[in-house]
């Protein structure tokens, strides 16, 4: 270029912005698209497919036309390289515009059928429709940004071909970089800030910079052969372009079969690659879990590694003659890599990290030092095990692309063709990887074996490259006659023909494949899965296309369901409490509900609870997991294997893309049973506008109930979800299913509770009321006695929340690793004094009416485990592991610490009902816990009295208002009491 080096950094600037545009559109379409049509695995690999094919189909047409046109005119490419950009922007800008209307048109193509196990399914033409409106949505504009890097090879790769073939791997390496940063910033910085739409429109801006930058630097009208010597002409022979088209060179380049050899080594390499990709982010989501933090970190670090990658094979090409040789060491060396990188990886190290997180956060006997840990140390928690099974892998993976271009670009005036065939061949091998990999090898043959298969066709491709170094290392072996100058270039780019050692690295990874065939065939998942607990053992491992479903049991507890090594559901007592508490509370509401939802299946609690409920007719299970439905039956006795009952309609697709197909106004009843709230898509399950959505679909007097661990989240997060909820649903209550495992319940109408009508429902629903009393919450005081917040509470407390929206879902950000535990329970959400305003008849006069009786002891006893401490929480879980109740409840005894305030509740509770022996009972352990407390003094003292033992009522009575002279009701009663005193002494 006559504008000088300076112009070319600039132009490789402008390509580095296009880079990070090009994936801040891929990753906000994946989300965008999963709203559309459902978080599923289908719906991210329609559009990753339609991005990637567009790109390898668009360099390969761009390519082909910038080379006719460079022959004339070769300023063009760089000229519709702008172009090329500016419209990227403005379709940029339409479909951020389109995308989140499509929901009509996802309901208008979508339908079901039933398949062998009676389950609905979506049918063939809804996955064809999709794939029509994502071709139709995204092929023109990925087509474009695919054209970008070929129209930029052309118009930088000039007369030497083969000593400026390393721009080829610079404008890809740059581009890379671009990309890795577009990914970091994207789910790290932008979409938290500022939401996908602003987003979107900082890589609609970047595409503007680009393209007008390089219009810019088009009018400056650069030389074609600017950067070869004076004499390199004379010296090698060369032509121009347009003699060489005139003279039929184009001729002596079409005999050779280096281009498709290579092509077809790329095709492997791409399908081993992206196939690789799909099983990392399998193996990271099991032992780094599924958070959006570690799938946007694992992306970063596999383009930083391509990125760089490329960057070093720019080098080397300045160092080395035999890019061949190259290629085969490196591809043979990716195979090692790989394999080594997965042998490995061992979650035990991450798992001792986490547990001595776990033993800090429960030794803290303060709520104020639940603190998340910093947002560095997440990341480098995350970090550290993706370099070591990714980094090497990812590096070598760059080298590929580059070093195919320098072996079979030696044409000025095919350039943008060759390199637009080797890039389609590359990404549509890449296409082709990730789908075997994530529908066909995975859930047939796991993790291993899938790591197996794919380093196979890795390996298959060494042999292309063989081909090509072989025929290059023997000038004599020519079938077909070539010119002479092609001859020359041929024969000085291979130098003194094959090394000695070119079979030492295939060699290497032969052996390193024999090496893992010898490894047990469950060596990896082994490896990955978190070792079971005490007394915990598996019952049941199997893997399908999202996940690996394990199915555990411990003693004297019961089963797990663990996805990917983490749990997801139970039948454990305080776990069924919660689970079935979503569908058994609102019913309960209700005087003959008919149809309800649930969205997530789990081991069937919600499920199961719903048909207990003689009026339901209908219930509905959406649950995208197959795998995990086929594990019902391992729950069956405590699910009543549910999935068998005809009431039972199950839909294999995204709770909220079923909720869309289903007409307004058709449930009771819409509960939620999400996966772990941080997890990267389940945000679309609390947003305002899925929250909106099922409001259309509730009857007029219908609930929707969601589960809201909001231990599980920082408290920021945990208000921005309740924020979302009472913006749409405010009529609304927060409940306790089981202490922090929180119950947002929203009403179309009205949702007060009226105990009366709990206890006719209770005493005419005997299913019901004998499942909720194994879990003590069989009265209308247990039921009552679960809130924690009304509507007023919830309204002032997230005022000032980010709510949680489908632009911004916040609630995927604040966790970012199994180091961050959450935090408490949102002290603001908590407000037991204002239960009036949910369950206004359940007082008379300030005190509970009979049918709640005692309301008011259960709530202060449960205001206690609210507000204990994750040290109190370790000894309470210990003590009820050995049959510990309070009140009769051992639900109680689960959750309310062991502590002077809750024994001295306990006391006054048992004196106003009369029992002053068990008051005087719970005084004295509340003295034994706080020896110096002056109410409990009081208390012990007054009750003593009552029982006539006068002496150490008087003590324990002048000890209260030494230590709280303010208490004028304890001076009284200690005036009483030496008044009594006196005379029993005159009147023995």
């Amino acid at each position: 270029m006559e504008v000088g080096s300076y112009s070319e950094r600039l132009l490789y600037l402008l390509f580095f912005l296009s880079g990070i545009s090009g994936l801040i559109y891929q990753v906000v379409w994946v989300r965008v698209f999963g709203n559309v049509f459902g978080n599923t695995v289908y719906s991210a690999s329609v559009v990753v497919a339609v991005f990637m094919l567009g790109l390898g189909a668009g360099s390969y047409v761009a390519g082909r036309w910038a080379d006719r046109r460079y022959a004339t005119e070769p300023s063009v490419p760089l000229l519709a390289y702008g172009y090329f950009e500016l419209t990227i922007a403005a379709m940029g800008v339409a479909i951020a515009l389109v995308l989140p209307h499509l929901d009509r048109l996802s309901v208008m193509v979508t339908s079901y059928q039933v398949d062998a196990n009676g389950w609905y399914v979506l049918t063939s033409g809804s996955y064809v429709a999709r794939v029509a409106i994502a071709l139709t949505l995204l092929t023109p504009i990925t087509l474009l940004m695919g054209g970008t890097l070929t129209l930029l090879i052309r118009y930088l790769v000039r007369a030497e071909v083969e000593m400026e073939a390393r721009r080829i791997a610079l404008l890809y390496a740059v581009n890379t970089a671009g990309a890795a940063a577009g990914c970091f910033l994207t789910d790290f910085t932008l979409v938290p800030a500022w939401g996908l739409l602003n987003t979107q429109l900082l890589a609609i801006a970047l595409n503007g910079v680009a393209g007008a930058g390089a219009i810019l630097l088009s009018r400056l009208k650069p030389a074609p052969t600017e950067t070869r010597r004076p004499d390199a002409g004379r010296s090698r022979g060369r032509k121009s372009v347009q003699t060489s088209i005139r003279q039929g060179a184009v001729g002596g380049v079409r005999l050779q079969p280096d281009l498709p050899l290579i092509a077809i080594a790329l095709a492997l390499s791409g399908f081993a690659g992206l196939g690789m990709e799909i099983l990392w982010f399998r193996h990271f989501s099991i032992m780094l879990g599924a958070f959006r933090a570690v799938f946007a970190l694992l992306l970063t670090v596999i383009l930083v590694g391509i990125g760089a990658g490329a960057f070093g094979a720019a080098a080397l090409q300045r160092r080395s003659s035999n890019p061949g040789s190259l290629l085969l060491a490196i591809q043979s060396l990716f195979i090692v890599s790989t394999l080594a990188g997965m042998w490995s990886a061992d979650s035990s190290a991450i798992d001792r990290t986490v547990s001595t997180a776990i033993g800090a956060f429960r030794s803290a006997t303060t709520n104020d030092q639940l603190a998340s840990p910093s947002a560095m140390r997440e990341l480098w928690f995350n970090l550290q095990p993706m370099l070591l099974e990714v980094g090497v892998p990812a590096l070598l993976i760059g080298f590929s692309f580059p070093l195919g271009n320098a072996l079979i670009q030696r044409a000025e005036q095919s350039v943008g063709r060759r390199a637009g065939m080797l890039y389609l061949a590359n990404t549509a091998g890449a296409v082709a990887g990730s789908i075997v990999a994530g529908f066909l090898l995975l859930p047939w043959l796991g993790l291993q074996a899938s790591a197996t298969v794919l380093m196979v066709a890795a390996a298959i491709g060494l042999v292309p490259i063989y081909q090509v170094v072989r025929l290059k290392a023997d000038p004599t072996d020519e079938p077909r006659r070539v010119p002479a100058t092609t001859r020359i270039r041929h024969e000085s780019s291979v130098g003194s023909g094959f090394s000695r050692t070119f079979w030492f690295p295939p060699a290497i990874a032969i052996a390193s494949l024999v090496g893992w065939f010898l490894l047990p065939p469950d060596f990896v998942r082994a490896r990955a899965l978190p070792k079971p607990e005490p007394n915990e053992h598996v019952l049941n491992e199997s893997e399908g296309i999202n996940e690996i479903v394990s199915v555990t049991e411990t003693s004297g507890k019961g089963r797990r369901l663990m996805t990917n090594g983490h749990a997801m559901s139970a039948t454990w007592p305080l776990s069924q409490r919660y689970m079935r508490a979503l569908a058994h509370v609102p019913l309960l509401m209700m005087d003959s509900p008919t149809r309800a939802l649930v969205i997530g299946f789990g081991v069937g609690n919600t499920t199961h609870a719903a048909t207990l409920h003689p009026s339901i007719q209908r219930v509905e299970v959406a649950d995208l997991s197959r795998n995990v439905l086929d594990h019902a039956s391992w729950f069956a006795q405590t699910n009543g294997d549910v999935l068998r009952e005809p009431r039972v309609i199950v839909y294999l697709n995204d709770g909220r893309h079923h909720l869309l197909m289903q007409p307004p106004v058709s449930y009771d009843l819409i509960a939620l049973e999400p996966p772990p709230i941080g997890y990267a898509g389940v945000s679309s399950l609390y947003s305002e506008e899925f929250y909106r959505l099922a409001r259309t679909r509730l009857r007029p007097d219908g609930f929707v109930s969601q589960w809201l661990p909001a231990y599980q989240v920082p408290t920021a997060t945990a208000l921005s979800m309740i924020r979302s909820f009472v913006d749409v649903f405010p009529q609304s209550v927060l409940l306790s299913g089981a202490q922090a495992d929180l119950i947002l319940i929203g009403a179309n109408n009205r949702i007060d509770v009226d105990p009366n009508q709990l206890f006719a429902a209770l005493s005419q629903r005997a299913p019901v009321r004998a499942d909720l009393t194994r879990l003590d919450l069989g009265t209308p005081r247990e039921i009552v006695g679960m809130f924690v917040g009304s509507s007023t509470t919830l309204a002032n407390a997230a005022r000032d929340a980010i709510p949680v929206t489908d632009d911004r879902p916040v609630q995927e950000f604040g966790v970012r690793s199994l180091l961050n535990l959450g935090e408490s329970v949102p002290g603001s959400v908590v407000d037991l004094s204002r239960v009036a305003e949910w369950c206004p008849k359940c007082f008379d006069n300030d005190m509970p009416v009979r049918v709640v009786e005692g309301l008011d002891l259960y709530l202060a006893l449960l205001k206690s485990a609210y507000a204990a401490t994750p040290e109190e929480g370790a000894r309470i879980r210990a003590a009820a592991e050995n049959g510990r109740r309070i009140a009769g409840s051992a639900y109680l005894g689960a959750v309310v610490p062991d502590t002077a305030d809750v024994h001295n509740d306990l006391g006054i509770g048992y004196a106003s009902r009369g029992l002053i022996d068990q008051a005087i009972a719970e005084f004295r352990q509340s003295l034994q816990l706080d020896p110096e407390s002056a109410p409990t003094l009081w208390h012990l003292g007054a009750a003593l009295a009552s029982k006539g033992e006068l002496e150490e009522a008087a003590q324990l009575l002048r000890r209260s208002v030494q230590r709280d002279p303010t208490n004028k009701d304890a001076q009284n009663d200690l005036d009483t009491v030496i008044s009594l005193q006196r005379q029993h002494q005159r009147f023995p």
